[in-house]
């Protein structure tokens, strides 16, 4: 004897794995990538979900989406990691002012030693005390800074979508 009820179910879970498969491409294809450039030429690539709004004005790009407001200097005089948190406060001061560092923790960006600086400053358009995460990092032959930062918790609010984002960094021309 054959049980109907799983003859039933067969289609269903046939269905539910193809809304599934269905939504992970669509989640794909709602993904993009930008090329930020350093000393002219193309040199980080980052995915960002397709809703961003993307802005580029004084050596800064900007990523704008839902949850997060990411902002991207390319550190043209750092040759190294190091030198590029060492000049860190100057990179970032068009956004926020006397930035100082109360944490720094190594982690990988772009297949490489980056540094994720958590620290205090104070908002560059208002002068209201702000607090900032930076990560400092190098793709190829570029170091690049990243930054959230705002009000109260903001940067806070904001570190996984921004470390979400530069999990994705890899040096422009790269597989």
């Amino acid at each position: 004897m054959t049980d109907n009820r799983l003859m039933c179910t067969l289609p269903s879970m046939k269905s539910i794995l193809a809304l599934a498969l269905a939504a992970a491409t669509a989640n794909a294809a709602q993904d993009t990538n930008i090329t930020i450039t350093a000393k002219g030429a193309p040199a980080l690539v980052l995915t960002v979900p397709a809703a961003a709004k993307i802005s580029a004005s004084h050596g800064m790009t900007e990523i704008h989406v839902t949850g997060l407001t990411l902002c991207l200097w390319p550190v043209d005089a750092a040759k190294s990691v190091d030198e590029g948190v060492q000049r860190i406060a100057e990179v970032i001061k068009n956004e926020v002012l006397k930035f100082s560092a109360s944490s720094t923790n190594n982690i990988t960006v772009a297949g490489g030693p980056a540094k994720h600086l958590v620290g205090r400053g104070t908002e560059a358009d208002d002068g209201d005390p702000a607090t900032a995460d930076v990560v400092v990092f190098a793709a190829g032959n570029a170091v690049f800074a990243a930054c959230v930062h705002g009000e109260g918790n903001q940067a806070s609010e904001e570190r996984a979508p921004m470390l979400a984002v530069l999990k994705t960094a890899k040096p422009a021309g790269a597989p």
